[in-house]
């Protein structure tokens, strides 16, 4: 069975209020696509191949979750917070990188036999400069990058955003033409549904493909203009066109680090759940998860399949 795994950077599971997002700007779409929407009182959502969840993590600390252990849990299947002492971000603390060298989701893939892809494009500078400071020891990437540099498995590039073998961070590849610093004009824009059918079509070239969204965090956090409508119309076409037009032997996996995106009253991470969204032959796989750290192993588990 192939996969599909996307991460929402900083998007928890709140009430319908005039405060979240997800409900100021519904995502519409999505709901006819998938049965409910993205809110706490929506979980849990079973059915045979469709599964929505309120996760946690927080991770029995009792405080709201952070980026670096928060991903890191996700990724390895172990407790970040509950190893380190404490929830830490935005990247992961020193202690936990030779954890993540062992144990991280993509070399338990490769063990499977699993080929793996790292979709998202990066312009070279970033990557340059996160390899520049790797060799000082200071990470300063997402995990998921830094696993995959790990493993081998390459960051993609504009060239390869140019020959649909890749997905823009923003999703419609926006940014390459607007950034004059990193960007690349040569780049088109393309709408959400391009990009979820370019996904769709990488994951038939590889067993395991994975997607990070941070845009929603930067968001959230006052970083980037960009109204958090944009966002929600965005991930309603996007999300919507996958859950849609998900092949038959593929597994569409979605959840997040923390919260934050969905509360605009503040710009910190909340304590609230985070979504488990799971659809395909494998949802079932996923009834059982309660956290973060569960997440591997039950995606593990739908790939020996």
């Amino acid at each position: 069975m192939n996969l599909i795994f996307i991460f929402l950077d900083g998007v928890g599971l709140a009430e319908r209020s005039a405060h979240n997002p997800f409900f100021t700007s519904q995502m519409l779409h999505f709901k006819r696509a998938f049965g409910c929407e993205l809110f706490v009182e929506d979980a849990p959502f079973l059915q045979s191949t469709k599964l929505m969840l309120a996760i946690d993590a927080g991770l029995c600390t009792g405080g709201a979750g952070e980026s670096g252990t928060g991903q890191f849990s996700i990724y390895t299947g172990t407790n970040g917070a509950k190893r380190f002492g404490r929830h830490y971000g935005p990247h992961i603390p020193s202690v936990l990188r030779p954890i993540l060298a062992e144990e991280n989701i993509f070399r338990k893939l490769k063990a499977l036999g699993k080929s793996c892809l790292y979709a998202n494009a990066y312009p070279k500078r970033f990557v340059e400069w996160c390899l520049d400071q790797r060799t000082k020891g200071k990470i300063r990437s997402s995990v998921l990058f830094e696993a995959a540099l790990l493993e081998g498995i390459p960051i993609q590039s504009s060239e390869a955003l140019k020959k649909g073998k890749a997905i823009s961070g923003d999703i419609i590849a926006r940014w390459w033409r607007l950034n004059q610093t990193d960007g690349d004009p040569a780049v088109k824009e393309i709408s959400p549904t391009q990009a979820a059918r370019n996904l769709i079509e990488l994951s038939q070239q590889h067993h395991a493909v994975f997607y990070e969204f941070f845009l929603t965090d930067l968001a959230a956090h006052g970083k980037i203009q960009i109204s958090t409508s944009e966002i929600v119309a965005r991930l309603d076409e996007f999300l919507s066109v996958l859950v849609e037009e998900l092949p038959e032997q593929t597994t569409l996996v979605l959840t997040s680090d923390h919260g934050n995106f969905e509360d605009a009253t503040t710009t910190h991470h909340t304590q609230n759940p985070v979504p488990l969204l799971v659809v395909g032959k494998g949802a079932s796989a996923f009834k059982t998860v309660k956290a973060l750290d569960e997440v591997c192993e039950a995606t593990l588990s739908v790939a020996r399949n």
